[in-house]
């Protein structure tokens, strides 16, 4: 069921954030955020004569607000791994249109595998690699939507299979963000270990 993992992660979100994140000035916020995202997943109109989600307009504007607050690295270089990303994703949808044989390769953890990959090659701070992700994946909804129509097929941007993608790809980055700290807490732990025990 296409949708599926973006309500599931995201509810998740909202539980972990409302009971086990730290009391902070951006907790509130976040978990508005993710309840806003939720209510708005159903909710479509047109502008001008392409079908649009509510919330590829709200991830399309939290998006470039993350990215303006978090980004780490010169325009000229952001600006090349924000193309390489949306490249990516568009190829790889395109692909599993004319290409029936290998679609194993177009699932949706691949799709987000691919993306995860890149970003992880690329950036290194963890709301530079999200706000990545969201603006690359919402730019090519916009070019898969806009190809579509050209064609003469309704496609909806910001469509339930998209917000899949973009859910596992940022719960990826997550995860992996909290298991890099969890290594180096372990790795400090052992080094006070050791010197306790006058190891060199």
């Amino acid at each position: 069921m296409d949708g599926a993992f973006f309500l599931w992660f995201t509810w998740m979100g909202v539980v972990i954030t409302a009971f086990f994140h730290n009391h902070s000035q951006r907790r509130k916020p976040l978990i508005v955020l993710l309840l806003t995202a939720i209510c708005l997943v159903n909710i479509q109109f047109n502008i001008m004569n392409y079908t649009v989600t509510a919330l590829f307009l709200l991830v399309w504007g939290y998006g470039y607000r993350l990215l303006l607050g978090s980004i780490q690295v010169t325009l000229k270089y952001g600006v090349l791994v924000l193309i390489t990303v949306t490249a990516a994703y568009t190829a790889i949808k395109l692909f599993s249109v004319y290409d029936p044989v290998f679609t194993y390769l177009y699932t949706k953890w691949t799709i987000s595998a691919f993306l995860f990959a890149i970003v992880h090659i690329t950036l290194s701070g963890t709301a530079e690699r999200c706000s990545f992700l969201l603006i690359g994946i919402v730019h090519g909804e916009s070019i898969l939507t806009t190809l579509f129509e050209q064609m003469g097929i309704n496609r909806i941007a910001g469509s339930p299979e998209a917000l899949d993608i973009m859910a596992i790809s940022i719960m990826g980055t997550i995860v992996w963000h909290y298991f890099v700290q969890l290594t180096l807490q372990l790795e400090k732990h052992v080094k006070e270990y050791q010197e306790r025990r006058g190891y060199s």
